[in-house]
């Protein structure tokens, strides 16, 4: 039944979702510049793969609130940049037919700064934006209700809730350390250009299962 469902939604629907940070635009490194002027620490380095960035630039949290405390602001999120597979991943999707939708954990405040950050790319009523708090639950929900019948994400909690409303669920593996495991319903890449050929080839099965 579910994979009925699932089938019948790839053939009624083009669209197809991306979340923005560690997939589209570099978060990380701008989030560490920041901590660089912000710190007055020039010599700032990524130390491990752990998830939370204290940890992972060996920053002490008092100073990562500081660091926050600045980023929170439409300056800040509005100049992530784009990575530089960003346009080359948006069109070859939209060369498939796609639509292509932009759903990320942020605050809604922060959604202008959001569609600044992509430079373009994507228009603003297909940027989305969810409770950082709940990004789960909510990201899966938003998915459901654009109609998104495969969804690219950077952390596993993302992709495996997303698992249950859409066909094709995928976690480009950054190699995260500190967060919950990918299910068997994920498909784990390490290069995001990956994400449309597993688009187009389950595109190509729905059409030849029909």
């Amino acid at each position: 039944m579910i994979k009925k469902k699932r089938r019948e939604m790839v053939q009624a629907n083009n669209v197809v979702a991306l979340d923005i940070d560690g997939i589209l635009c570099d978060f990380e490194g701008h989030w560490a510049n920041c901590a660089r002027r912000v710190l007055d620490w020039p010599d700032i380095k990524k130390l491990n793969d752990a998830y939370y960035l204290h940890d992972r630039y060996g920053i002490a949290k008092a100073d990562a609130h500081h660091v926050w405390d600045t980023f929170h602001h439409d300056v800040e999120w509005a100049s992530v940049p784009l990575y530089d597979h960003a346009r080359d991943l948006v069109y070859a999707l939209e060369d498939m037919g796609c639509q292509v939708w932009a759903v990320t954990s942020i605050r809604a405040e922060f959604h202008q700064a959001r569609v600044d950050s992509l430079c373009g790319l994507l228009p603003a009523g297909r940027v989305i934006c969810v409770n950082p708090a709940h990004a789960p639950a909510e990201k899966a929900a938003t998915l459901q209700r654009v109609g998104a019948v495969a969804f690219l994400d950077d952390q596993a909690d993302n992709a495996n809730a997303a698992t249950t409303v859409v066909g094709l669920s995928v976690l480009l593996d950054r190699r995260y350390t500190g967060l919950e495991a990918p299910t068997s319903d994920v498909v784990v890449i390490d290069d995001p250009m990956d994400y449309p050929v597993l688009v187009e080839t389950m595109m190509r099965r729905i059409r030849l299962v029909d």
